[in-house]
């Protein structure tokens, strides 16, 4: 007989290689026909390319606003700041605070929460959902992927991930785009949910000739004479998309042209109406969204709703303090150069080749054969007073804008306290949790419901998924979203991401239980008992009687009642008792640590 673990597995690796599921556009002998006609868009090649042209043009004028903002944002991140040397510059204090900061506000993967009716049917369902949102979460490293647009969002004033459909691995995808390939309607912006508000947007991805060849095989001739025969050519194709409908342009050419493929459109069905006539019945689609959405998630942040890209950013916003930092370490090293290496030499005592000798000699700690009156070492500048306070006190201002002062290491002072330092992380890590920590949950928010979108129109048969649950027990749960009638509301738990420090979390719960308001049960599962439910039983017996816990665990050590009962049943070691008749000696009395000695060589009483 075969196991039912086993068919699940046999099944997950049935569906993994199936190579059935809904395609869209015409590049896949494939297809279903059904789906053609649902997802053919209705517009002329030409009008698609005159949209391609006004789209470009309008983009241009503000790319040549941004893109400069854009290139100094990275050289100050990666601290290269001369093209000549790529040295980095010493004390890059935004490079250590940004990546202090993306590790904190990303320490885990967010969590998702799901709501349905508060049926059983629903619950079942609400958790099959939520499961199968936690699998892709770590599937698709999704805390590393936000902290890909976390740093993209630093440099460009934008992050974005594209949501997919990968037909080999029959799943779902979700890839981080670069910024500088887009092209955005100037008027639109970043709502607060992620999604882009405009006219269009368009995507520019490199590929090479036989790969765009693979990818639209009806614009083979095209493509190959394009590129001259060269099929390992770079080319550029652009994706342009609203929220209703896609168009890929290559050189010129219409490559693919089809509505959005992420949302299930009503369909046209022949039937009978009441009368018993032919007719024609509308069944509308079933989708978790209103109505289709561009395939996108952005990260924005400081934003006025007034153009794509953010209006600054951290890293825009510390530029000049970076500078001062960096032109203070600068003016110290001139300093010191200048104390180390300035020489006068009298030329009574030797002449200009002899005094470069001298000078090196000097210099290697070698002995000199020059009258010494005749050597004269000139004096560095001192440094402004208090220039060393004031470089700390910028750097600590430039790590309070990323909300990292408490969090990076620091020089210890004398007036620093334990609770001090304790209250500094506290406020910084509220602060990353509180600002830019909801916009990054906000972010994986509209991810999920994102995902959902797509099980509702990918996952019209089962899919499987497991993930570690409560107790490291494996949850392993089955998909297929056919129901037209249940709807899910889909978030994500506050501060999932930030981390977590486990030895507090578990002292919490230890005074939390001695204080009386935690139960055993819940503490046992906060100190990571393997089995906290039978750990409680066993405590609980413990404390209430503890003769029904010695007669339940240890029945051989238990006293028989009668003649011949051993009266120390657990084999306890005699306890030997004090006083008149003992062997041991009482106890010192503490009152004798006061008694006064008598002084060395003192005469004995007579």
């Amino acid at each position: 007989m075969i196991e039912p673990f086993q068919l699940n597995i046999e099944a997950v690796n049935n569906l993994v290689s199936s190579r059935e599921n809904k395609t869209v556009g015409g590049n896949s002998s494939d297809d279903i026909g059904a789906l053609e006609d649902t997802y053919a868009l209705d517009m002329k090649d030409e009008e698609l390319l005159e949209l391609d042209k006004n789209w470009r043009t309008k983009y241009s004028p503000y790319e040549a606003k941004i893109t400069p903002r854009q290139k100094r944002n990275k050289k100050y991140y990666t601290g290269i700041l001369n093209e000549d040397d790529n040295a980095p510059t010493s004390s890059n204090v935004i490079f250590e605070s940004q990546e202090t900061f993306i590790p904190q506000a990303l320490a885990q993967n967010p969590e998702p929460v799901v709501y349905s009716d508060n049926t059983e049917e629903g619950k079942q369902a609400s958790d099959a959902v939520k499961t199968m949102l936690r699998y892709h979460a770590d599937e698709l490293v999704l805390n590393k992927v936000l902290g890909v647009m976390l740093r993209h969002w630093s440099i460009y004033f934008i992050g974005i991930v594209k949501h997919g459909w990968d037909k080999k691995a029959n799943d779902i995808t979700l890839k981080v785009r670069n910024p500088k390939n887009f092209m955005f309607d100037p008027e639109g912006y970043i709502d607060a949910k992620g999604c882009f508000v405009g006219e269009f947007l368009g995507e520019k991805i490199p590929s090479t000739a036989k790969e765009l060849i693979a990818l639209f095989p009806d614009k083979k001739d095209f493509i190959t004479v394009s590129v001259a025969g060269k099929l390992g050519t770079q080319c550029i194709r652009t994706e342009w998309w609203t929220d209703e409908f896609c168009f890929t342009t290559f050189n010129g050419e219409v490559l693919e042209k089809h509505k959005n493929e992420f949302f299930n459109y009503g369909t046209e069905e022949a039937g009978i109406d009441e009368d018993g006539e032919e007719t024609i019945v509308k069944k509308d689609g079933i989708n978790h969204f209103s109505h289709p959405q561009m395939p996108y998630t952005f990260l924005s942040i400081f934003s006025l709703q007034e153009t794509p890209h953010d209006m600054t950013n951290l890293i825009e916003q510390n530029i000049k303090n970076q500078e001062r930092i960096s032109d203070r370490d600068n003016q110290v090293d001139k300093n010191l150069r200048s104390g180390n290496n300035s020489l006068i030499i009298d030329p009574n005592y030797a002449d200009q080749e002899t005094a470069r000798e001298v000078a090196q000699a000097v210099e290697n700690g070698d002995p000199v054969l020059v009258d010494p009156k005749g050597v004269t070492r000139i004096p560095a500048s001192a440094l402004p007073s208090g220039i060393l306070e004031a470089q700390e006190v910028a750097k600590d201002s430039l790590r309070a804008t990323f909300g990292v002062q408490g969090l990076s290491t620091d020089r210890q002072t004398t007036d620093t306290t334990a609770r001090g330092q304790i209250l500094n992380q506290s406020h910084d890590a509220t602060r990353i949790g509180g600002g830019v920590g909801s916009a990054l949950e906000q972010v994986a928010d509209s991810i999920f419901n994102f995902q959902l979108q797509m099980y509702y129109v990918f996952y019209d048969e089962p899919h499987y998924a497991a993930v570690l649950g409560t107790g490291a027990a494996v949850n392993y749960i089955q998909l297929e979203m056919s129901d037209p009638k249940r709807q899910f509301v889909v978030t994500v738990m506050p501060d999932s991401m930030t981390p977590k420090d486990e030895i507090t979390e578990q002292n919490q719960a230890i005074n939390l239980a001695n204080s009386g308001w935690l139960d055993p049960i819940n503490l046992y599962k906060k100190l990571n008992d393997p089995n906290p439910m039978e750990t409680a039983k066993m405590v609980t017996l413990f404390k209430v009687s503890p003769e029904l816990y010695m007669q339940t665990f240890f029945p051989e050590n238990q006293p028989v009642i009668g003649p011949g009962a051993n009266p120390n049943p657990l084999n306890m070691p005699p306890v030997q008792p004090q006083g008149e008749g003992s062997l041991g000696a009482p106890p010192a009395s503490p009152a004798l640590s006061q008694v006064p000695l008598e002084p060395t060589g003192a005469s004995l009483p007579k």
